[in-house]
């Protein structure tokens, strides 16, 4: 089914040889940029980056709101939180998300706060796709 100018559908993408839904997405804050995928978590609170985006978009990580969360090892990781943009599926939002260098899990989450009360996402892993739309 094709692209509504409500929804977007976007194709899965291989990760460590299965099909997930990750998806493409742009970051910004003030006047920088940067690109980057993120696994789509539903059972994520935060959206977590990597340092590395924070910095390529300007952020001083360690200025950002401080907390913790339990990583997949049950270890805690902390992340630092930052309002930035994202632009997912060609929808922009505002986002709270979290910059951390402890998740150790290789990339991006794209979590449930900030983003999924923005938009709405329907996973269809039989066919391989994420349906993206504003709620």
């Amino acid at each position: 089914m094709p692209n509504t100018m409500n929804e977007r559908r976007l194709s899965y993408r291989r990760l460590r040889g299965r099909l997930a839904p990750i998806v493409y997405l742009r970051l910004y804050h003030d006047r920088r940029q940067t690109d980057d995928y993120a696994f789509v978590d539903s059972g994520a609170t935060y959206s977590i980056f990597g340092t590395d985006l924070a910095e390529r978009l300007g952020i001083d990580v360690f200025s950002g709101q401080h907390t913790f969360v339990v990583g997949l090892d049950g270890r805690l990781a902390s992340i630092y939180l930052h309002p930035v943009g994202l632009e997912i599926g060609a929808f922009p939002i505002t986002a709270e998300v979290g910059f951390s260098d402890q998740l150790r899990i290789g990339f991006n989450l794209l979590g449930r706060h900030s983003v999924f009360n923005h938009l709405q996402f329907c996973f269809n892993d039989r066919d391989g796709e994420l349906v993206v739309s504003r709620l």
